[in-house]
């Protein structure tokens, strides 16, 4: 299908033209190396988890990542289609949602820079989404299992995944086909998976909040004691930024569908599953502004709105169908704008790692990293152990030598290999603010560079004797 022609692009114009690595890739280069309850990142751990078994068999690096990304995104588009078969009368209007994501910035620009957690979020809410509507058509069993199960996984993605649960449950509760079914004695059947898949994560959390939510608390940046005008103004920042995730799709379906925005006769008799997703957006807009009177909104930035907005095309395009389907010169119109957005991303994102430096757009992307250590001379790699102060050159190094030891910040990585190694080498670039390592014992020390574009990239290496190896490795 078209969905996965689009994604199988984007994968291969990531691994096949920078191995260069991102913050967040980096990031699960590092936790990914053994499983734990927990992660100082602030995040919860499933996504280290899968990347940790995608490490076992695969190897650890780009392309495990990378493969991880594009198959929850291709499971993202798969889902929206199931649960537009709940929700929907046309296929037309099916096509139209799923392809909707191609008009958010966040997934069709940002979920290829950078995004982990966030994708797994993504996916977690259209599944739970899907399992709330697969039970509400059918009470079995399995479906009150399943919706438990969604839910665990979408509170092991990320923790603002509460927000998205919080006003869903909420809106289910106020919709008597919703709330009976799992008011009874089958719908405590869901508290089996979802606590028995959260609660070894609960009891770290339990041990180490006061670290995670500083953290988050940093990050959102709430507060009690600004001045009413204060907190408007940051009720309108947040408005705004809501607005911005679903923009050019909200604006082009405002234009073309102006004339179904007014309630129609149908909409007297809505189905439960469209209330739902009003009631969601209705919850949401009253708890926002009450919020608002007492405390400043959190300052969320743009792509930190998948929880409250993504399910926003669904209930837009729930709001407007009609009996008649669109005319085929507004879906070509539609798919015109989604065909151009979609091309110049494309498009940008092929600049970025080809020829960005030589226009004035050196990114991370763009360092040598892996170019530049390839060019360390055999003798000085072979039995060495591979030490570095520099989070993201750590993570480099963690993907192309499984074979050495490697010390970031006194913890050994590999360390099974440790036995094996005669000699220290001490490895540090200019891409960081930290100090060149004070070294004793140095018997031959050098730089790499590496010109891209007009930037040169400079990798420094130091190699030591094992006598002059950090005592802790001795």
């Amino acid at each position: 299908s078209w969905v996965l022609f689009y994604l199988t692009i984007h994968f291969l114009v990531r691994v096949g033209f920078s191995q260069t690595l991102q913050v967040d890739d980096a990031e699960q280069i590092h936790h990914a190396q053994q499983l734990a309850l927990g992660y100082p990142i602030p995040q919860p751990p499933l996504y280290s988890w899968i990347s940790w078994g995608l490490f076992q068999l695969l190897g650890t690096g780009l392309f495990a990542l990378t493969l991880l990304k594009y198959s929850l995104i291709a499971l993202t588009f798969w889902f929206t289609w199931l649960v537009s078969g709940y929700l929907f009368i046309h296929i037309q209007t099916r096509w139209l949602a799923t392809g909707a994501y191609l008009l958010m910035p966040s997934f069709a620009w940002h979920m290829h820079q950078g995004f982990t957690h966030t994708i797994l979020l993504g996916f977690a809410i259209i599944l739970t989404l899907h399992a709330l509507l697969r039970f509400h058509h059918t009470q079995s069993n399995f479906n009150i299992l399943y919706l438990g199960t969604t839910i665990a996984i979408g509170l092991m993605a990320k923790y603002s995944f509460l927000l998205f649960i919080v006003l869903l449950a909420l809106a289910a509760l106020t919709i008597p086909s919703f709330r009976k079914p799992l008011l009874t004695r089958q719908g405590l059947l869901l508290f089996i998976p979802l606590t028995l898949l959260t609660l070894p994560h609960l009891g770290w959390l339990l041990e180490h909040q006061q670290e995670v939510f500083n953290a988050i608390d940093n990050k959102l940046k709430v507060s009690s004691e600004h001045l009413l005008l204060e907190r408007l103004d940051s009720l309108r920042q947040f408005t705004v930024a809501a607005i911005a995730f679903v923009t050019p799709f909200s604006l082009l379906y405002l234009l073309i569908a102006r004339k179904r925005l007014l309630p129609s006769k149908e909409a007297k008799n809505l189905p439960d599953t469209h209330q739902l997703l009003n009631r969601f957006y209705l919850l949401l807009i009253t708890i926002t502004v009450l919020l608002a009177l007492f405390i400043s909104m959190p300052h969320f930035k743009v792509r930190w709105f998948h929880p409250l907005m993504m399910i926003f095309p669904l209930w837009m395009l729930a709001w407007i169908e009609r009996e008649e389907p669109f005319s085929q010169t507004k879906i070509r119109w539609i798919a015109g704008l989604t065909l151009l957005i979609t091309l110049l991303i494309l498009g940008i994102r092929l600049l970025q790692v080809t020829i960005g430096p030589e226009i004035g757009k050196y990114g991370r992307l763009n360092r040598p990293i892996v170019e530049s250590l390839e060019q360390l001379p055999d003798h000085l790699k072979q039995q060495s152990v591979l030490i570095t102060t520099d989070h993201f050159l750590a993570a480099h190094l963690l993907s192309h030598y499984p074979q050495h030891a490697i010390v970031f910040n006194q913890e050994i990585f590999h360390i099974d290999q440790l036995s094996r190694s005669k000699q220290c080498l001490y490895l540090w670039d200019d891409d960081t603010l930290l100090e060149p390592p004070i070294l004793a014992g140095v018997d031959k020390q050098g730089t790499l560079k590496t010109k891209v574009g007009p930037i040169v990239y400079t990798l420094s290496y130091a190699r030591s004797d094992r006598e002059s190896c950090p005592p802790f490795m001795r």
